[in-house]
């Protein structure tokens, strides 16, 4: 494991883009495995409203993931990796247990609270995780606290308005749709922001 390689070595050092790299292959793969979960709603007899949700859920994670990783990390850093590899295990698992949940939403015979619960579990890990390498960023990337604070906030407001219609997965879906877009939306202008203001191309992340 690489925390016994990094004990044992001072001096042990990574190639911080290619594992970056590395590990957002395997995101790259976890997600597709979403893709092949949501492919049975968009089939001719499936496609609705809930196939155009779902899709855009998925889109917004993606972009709030490598919107971080492949335009807001610092890549030359001298930080050893150990903290990138390890976060990436609640992203793994939050995609998965997203993936699951949004099949489950749509059957009648599934507890929707149940599945709701899962959701959201899958989420917070997903956006905590990502969230938590805000340190490592840029320093004129940074996350503020108040960044923080904004993306708690939404986290907490989609998942107490989705407990309250729990009875209705149309609604519930909807409330995870505008809430996957929104922290999207706020990094993307965060982001914007930060390179307008120290004189920097936004053409990289668009």
């Amino acid at each position: 494991m690489p925390i016994f390689l990094i004990t044992k070595d001072e001096h042990f050092q990574v190639n911080l883009p290619h594992l970056i790299e590395r590990v957002s292959l395997l995101v790259i793969i976890t997600f597709g495995e979403m893709v092949v979960g949501l492919a049975s709603f968009f089939t001719v007899e499936n496609f609705s409203i809930y196939s155009v949700l779902n899709f855009v859920i998925m889109l917004s994670l993606f972009l709030f993931y490598f919107g971080e990783f492949d335009h807001a990390i610092d890549e030359g850093s001298s930080q050893k990796g150990l903290f990138v590899i390890y976060s990436h295990y609640p992203i793994f698992i939050g995609l998965m247990l997203m993936t699951v949940s949004m099949g489950y939403l749509l059957n009648p015979e599934a507890n929707l609270l149940v599945a709701i619960s899962f959701f959201y579990i899958g989420i917070g890990l997903f956006q905590a995780a990502v969230l938590a390498n805000g340190p490592y960023n840029k320093n004129y990337l940074r996350y503020p606290r108040s960044y923080y604070c904004a993306q708690a906030t939404l986290y907490l407001a989609a998942l107490i308005l989705s407990l309250l219609f729990a009875s209705n997965p149309i609604t519930v879906l909807s409330i995870a749709t505008i809430f996957t877009l929104a922290i999207a939306i706020h990094f993307i202008y965060f982001y914007v922001t930060q390179n307008k203001k120290y004189s920097k191309s936004n053409w990289g992340f668009f």
